[in-house]
């Protein structure tokens, strides 16, 4: 990017901003499920495999 464009970066600034959060609230949001897996295993009456497999999938979709 030259300094002749009219143009100093911001606009990379401002979607890396959101696309941060995003990851963030990914984090935050597998963690929290991660933590409460033998919890998850106790309401559900399922194996921690079972658990861990939804919870992959769910990460990933």
């Amino acid at each position: 990017m030259h300094p002749e464009d009219g143009q100093d970066g911001r606009g990379r600034w401002k979607a890396l901003i959101p696309l941060g959060l995003a990851q963030f609230l990914v984090v935050l949001d597998t963690s929290v499920m991660n933590v409460s897996i033998s919890q998850l295993v106790a309401d559900f009456s399922t194996t921690i495999t079972a658990i861990q497999a939804t919870i992959t999938l769910y990460t990933l979709s």
